[in-house]
């Protein structure tokens, strides 16, 4: 598309139209959509991690296992809680460049880190619940194959988490140089 195609259809884009008090509420955290939307599931996902670790001692024979295992499992479990959190005050401010490029290599820098972060704590969670599943067990075949399935189960969800990741960044990628190529 040519620059004066691309200026002439944004020109006969109708925008919609909000009164300024409702643009401002918002900007407000606790009534920001996609930010309440973030919150909920947050919640929701640490609600779960807390529970498990909360009936993992007793339910799944936490007692029993070495005090090492039991500080991976923990360790593990934090890091997805931890990445949460982290998602959600990096999405509270999400630009502060001063053009559309700037922003969006401010944005393409930063979502590297956020999709390292993303895809690391996936293996260190997948990681840590393997180990504590599996320590002092005695694999037989059948057993060796449960384990051989969950582990392809789960490299299959890192491959698609990192396909999705890079999937992001190349877009944002492509975006930057169209604008660099338009300059």
């Amino acid at each position: 598309m040519e620059l004066e195609d691309l200026k002439s259809e944004w020109k006969t884009v109708k925008t919609i139209s909000k009164e300024e008090t409702a643009l401002l509420l918002m900007l407000q955290e606790n009534r920001h959509p996609v930010l309440k939307k973030i919150r909920r599931q947050i919640q929701i996902e640490v609600s779960a991690w807390i529970v498990f670790l909360l009936v993992y001692f007793s339910m799944f024979d936490g007692d029993k296992k070495p005090f090492w295992v039991n500080c991976i499992l923990i360790f593990s479990f934090l890091l997805p809680i931890l990445h949460s959190l982290y998602g959600y005050f990096y999405n509270k401010y999400v630009t502060d460049g001063s053009n559309v490029k700037e922003a969006l290599e401010l944005l393409y820098n930063r979502l590297k880190k956020y999709a390292f972060i993303a895809v690391f704590s996936r293996v260190a969670l997948i990681s840590g619940f393997l180990l504590f599943f599996t320590y002092s067990i005695d694999f037989t075949i059948s057993k060796f194959l449960i384990l051989l399935f969950l582990g392809i189960v789960f490299s299959f969800q890192l491959f698609v988490l990192f396909r999705l990741w890079k999937k992001r960044l190349k877009q944002i990628y492509q975006d930057i140089q169209m604008i660099s190529e338009a300059e």
